[in-house]
Protein backbone atom coordinates (compact mmCIF):
# COMPACT_ATOMS: atom_id res chain seq x y z
CA UNK A 1 0.00 0.00 0.00
CA UNK A 2 1.32 3.42 -0.99
CA UNK A 3 -0.76 6.56 -0.51
CA UNK A 4 0.03 10.27 -0.76
CA UNK A 5 -1.68 12.54 1.77
CA UNK A 6 -1.88 16.33 2.14
CA UNK A 7 -2.32 18.38 5.32
CA UNK A 8 -3.04 22.10 5.77
CA UNK A 9 -2.48 23.76 9.13
CA UNK A 10 -2.61 27.41 10.15
CA UNK A 11 -0.50 28.38 13.16
CA UNK A 12 -0.99 31.65 15.00
CA UNK A 13 2.13 33.33 16.43
CA UNK A 14 2.02 35.59 19.53
CA UNK A 15 3.54 38.48 17.55
CA UNK A 16 3.85 39.74 14.01
CA UNK A 17 5.92 37.61 11.64
CA UNK A 18 8.32 39.79 9.71
CA UNK A 19 10.57 37.02 8.40
CA UNK A 20 11.10 33.31 8.95
CA UNK A 21 14.87 32.87 9.27
CA UNK A 22 14.94 29.11 9.92
CA UNK A 23 12.35 26.36 9.85
CA UNK A 24 12.19 22.58 10.02
CA UNK A 25 9.49 19.95 10.15
CA UNK A 26 9.65 16.49 11.68
CA UNK A 27 7.00 13.86 12.24
CA UNK A 28 6.22 11.33 14.94
CA UNK A 29 3.27 9.42 13.51
CA UNK A 30 2.60 5.76 14.21
CA UNK A 31 -0.07 3.13 13.62
CA UNK A 32 -2.74 3.09 16.29
CA UNK A 33 -4.26 -0.03 14.77
CA UNK A 34 -4.59 -1.68 11.36
CA UNK A 35 -6.68 1.16 9.89
CA UNK A 36 -5.68 4.29 11.83
CA UNK A 37 -2.53 6.32 12.45
CA UNK A 38 -1.96 9.15 14.89
CA UNK A 39 0.81 11.35 16.22
CA UNK A 40 2.13 14.80 15.48
CA UNK A 41 4.23 17.01 13.28
CA UNK A 42 6.84 19.08 15.08
CA UNK A 43 7.46 22.50 13.55
CA UNK A 44 10.47 24.43 14.86
CA UNK A 45 12.55 27.39 13.75
CA UNK A 46 13.37 31.08 14.28
CA UNK A 47 11.74 34.27 13.12
CA UNK A 48 12.00 38.05 13.30
CA UNK A 49 9.08 40.31 14.11
CA UNK A 50 10.19 42.69 11.35
CA UNK A 51 12.54 42.19 8.46
CA UNK A 52 14.76 45.01 9.74
CA UNK A 53 15.00 43.54 13.24
CA UNK A 54 18.24 41.89 14.36
CA UNK A 55 16.50 39.94 17.10
CA UNK A 56 15.46 36.41 16.31
CA UNK A 57 13.01 34.43 18.37
CA UNK A 58 12.62 30.66 18.54
CA UNK A 59 9.30 28.95 17.89
CA UNK A 60 8.11 25.37 18.34
CA UNK A 61 4.67 24.01 17.60
CA UNK A 62 3.21 20.51 17.75
CA UNK A 63 0.58 19.73 15.13
CA UNK A 64 -1.59 16.76 16.24
CA UNK A 65 -2.47 14.51 13.29
CA UNK A 66 -4.79 11.59 12.65
CA UNK A 67 -4.79 9.47 9.50
CA UNK A 68 -7.67 7.16 8.66
CA UNK A 69 -6.65 4.57 6.10
CA UNK A 70 -9.08 3.11 3.58
CA UNK A 71 -7.57 -0.36 3.89
CA UNK A 72 -6.07 -2.51 6.61
CA UNK A 73 -2.29 -2.45 6.89
CA UNK A 74 0.43 -4.16 8.87
CA UNK A 75 1.24 -1.74 11.76
CA UNK A 76 4.78 -3.11 12.04
CA UNK A 77 5.75 -2.16 8.49
CA UNK A 78 3.70 0.98 7.82
CA UNK A 79 5.39 4.37 8.06
CA UNK A 80 4.96 8.02 7.12
CA UNK A 81 7.55 10.08 5.24
CA UNK A 82 7.37 13.83 4.58
CA UNK A 83 7.86 14.38 0.84
CA UNK A 84 7.11 18.13 0.58
CA UNK A 85 6.61 21.12 2.88
CA UNK A 86 6.09 24.82 2.26
CA UNK A 87 4.49 27.73 4.09
CA UNK A 88 3.06 31.22 3.70
CA UNK A 89 2.72 34.09 6.16
CA UNK A 90 -0.88 35.28 6.30
CA UNK A 91 -2.59 38.03 8.31
CA UNK A 92 0.85 39.19 9.58
CA UNK A 93 0.95 36.76 12.52
CA UNK A 94 -0.20 33.47 11.06
CA UNK A 95 1.81 30.78 9.33
CA UNK A 96 -0.07 28.59 6.86
CA UNK A 97 1.72 25.22 6.50
CA UNK A 98 1.25 22.83 3.58
CA UNK A 99 2.52 19.30 4.26
CA UNK A 100 2.60 16.38 1.83
CA UNK A 101 3.33 12.90 3.14
CA UNK A 102 3.65 9.40 1.76
CA UNK A 103 2.13 6.56 3.77
CA UNK A 104 3.65 3.25 2.79
CA UNK A 105 3.33 -0.25 4.18
CA UNK A 106 2.15 -3.80 3.63
CA UNK A 107 -1.53 -4.21 2.90
CA UNK A 108 -3.14 -6.94 4.98
CA UNK A 109 -5.64 -7.50 2.18
CA UNK A 110 -2.79 -8.48 -0.16
CA UNK A 111 -1.23 -10.65 2.54
CA UNK A 112 -4.54 -12.42 3.10
CA UNK A 113 -4.83 -13.08 -0.63
CA UNK A 114 -1.32 -14.55 -0.63
CA UNK A 115 -2.18 -16.72 2.38
CA UNK A 116 -5.27 -18.04 0.62
CA UNK A 117 -3.25 -18.78 -2.51
CA UNK A 118 -0.57 -20.47 -0.42
CA UNK A 119 -3.19 -22.59 1.33
CA UNK A 120 -4.60 -23.55 -2.05
CA UNK A 121 -1.13 -24.47 -3.28
CA UNK A 122 -0.53 -26.54 -0.14
CA UNK A 123 -3.87 -28.27 -0.61
CA UNK A 124 -3.01 -29.01 -4.23
CA UNK A 125 0.33 -30.44 -3.14
CA UNK A 126 -1.38 -32.57 -0.53
CA UNK A 127 -3.82 -33.84 -3.14
CA UNK A 128 -0.98 -34.86 -5.41
CA UNK A 129 1.09 -36.52 -2.72
CA UNK A 130 -1.52 -38.06 -0.42
CA UNK A 131 -4.93 -38.06 -2.11
CA UNK A 132 -4.93 -40.16 -5.24
CA UNK A 133 -8.62 -40.14 -6.01
CA UNK A 134 -12.08 -38.92 -5.14
CA UNK A 135 -15.35 -40.61 -6.11
CA UNK A 136 -18.20 -38.48 -7.42
CA UNK A 137 -21.67 -39.21 -8.71
CA UNK A 138 -22.66 -38.52 -12.30
CA UNK A 139 -24.73 -35.52 -11.16
CA UNK A 140 -21.83 -34.01 -9.22
CA UNK A 141 -19.43 -34.60 -12.09
CA UNK A 142 -21.71 -33.35 -14.88
CA UNK A 143 -19.73 -30.11 -15.49
CA UNK A 144 -16.75 -32.29 -16.37
CA UNK A 145 -18.56 -33.97 -19.24
CA UNK A 146 -19.68 -31.04 -21.36
CA UNK A 147 -17.72 -32.36 -24.35
CA UNK A 148 -19.34 -35.81 -24.38
CA UNK A 149 -21.07 -36.82 -27.57
CA UNK A 150 -24.85 -37.10 -27.50
CA UNK A 151 -26.00 -40.59 -26.66
CA UNK A 152 -22.61 -41.57 -25.21
CA UNK A 153 -22.89 -44.13 -22.44
CA UNK A 154 -22.34 -42.89 -18.88
CA UNK A 155 -21.86 -44.63 -15.58
CA UNK A 156 -23.33 -43.97 -12.15
CA UNK A 157 -20.04 -43.36 -10.37
CA UNK A 158 -16.72 -41.93 -11.47
CA UNK A 159 -13.27 -41.62 -9.98
CA UNK A 160 -11.35 -38.40 -10.50
CA UNK A 161 -7.74 -39.53 -10.29
CA UNK A 162 -4.80 -37.16 -9.88
CA UNK A 163 -1.83 -38.21 -11.97
CA UNK A 164 1.40 -38.53 -9.99
CA UNK A 165 5.04 -38.63 -10.91
CA UNK A 166 6.12 -41.66 -12.98
CA UNK A 167 2.52 -42.73 -13.67
CA UNK A 168 1.11 -43.33 -17.14
CA UNK A 169 -2.30 -43.75 -18.68
CA UNK A 170 -1.48 -47.44 -19.13
CA UNK A 171 -0.77 -47.89 -15.41
CA UNK A 172 -4.02 -46.14 -14.49
CA UNK A 173 -5.99 -48.29 -16.92
CA UNK A 174 -4.47 -51.41 -15.39
CA UNK A 175 -5.14 -50.20 -11.85
CA UNK A 176 -8.86 -49.65 -12.51
CA UNK A 177 -9.33 -52.58 -14.91
CA UNK A 178 -10.68 -50.35 -17.64
CA UNK A 179 -9.72 -49.68 -21.24
CA UNK A 180 -8.12 -46.84 -23.13
CA UNK A 181 -11.32 -46.38 -25.13
CA UNK A 182 -13.39 -45.83 -22.00
CA UNK A 183 -10.90 -43.33 -20.56
CA UNK A 184 -10.80 -41.45 -23.87
CA UNK A 185 -14.56 -40.86 -23.67
CA UNK A 186 -14.10 -38.51 -20.71
CA UNK A 187 -10.55 -37.18 -21.09
CA UNK A 188 -8.25 -35.57 -23.63
CA UNK A 189 -5.47 -38.12 -23.47
CA UNK A 190 -2.89 -35.89 -25.16
CA UNK A 191 -3.28 -33.24 -22.45
CA UNK A 192 -2.83 -35.53 -19.45
CA UNK A 193 0.33 -35.08 -17.38
CA UNK A 194 1.52 -34.93 -13.77
CA UNK A 195 -1.19 -33.22 -11.69
CA UNK A 196 -3.91 -33.75 -14.32
CA UNK A 197 -7.33 -34.99 -13.23
CA UNK A 198 -8.25 -38.19 -15.02
CA UNK A 199 -11.94 -39.12 -15.06
CA UNK A 200 -12.42 -42.88 -14.81
CA UNK A 201 -15.93 -44.45 -15.11
CA UNK A 202 -16.69 -47.28 -12.71
CA UNK A 203 -19.12 -49.91 -13.89
CA UNK A 204 -21.85 -50.50 -11.34
CA UNK A 205 -22.17 -54.20 -10.57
Amino acid sequence: MKKKMTFEKEIEFPTMIGEITAISLEQNIYCKDEANMEGEFLLTGRYKQTEASRIEEDFSYKIPTEIHLLERVNPNTTQVDIVDFYYDVVEENKLNCHIECMVEGESLIEEEKEEVLEEERECDGESLEEKEEVSVTEEEASPLFLNMEEGQETYGTFVVYLMRQNETIESIIEKYSTTLEEVEKYNKIEEIGVGSKVIIPLINE
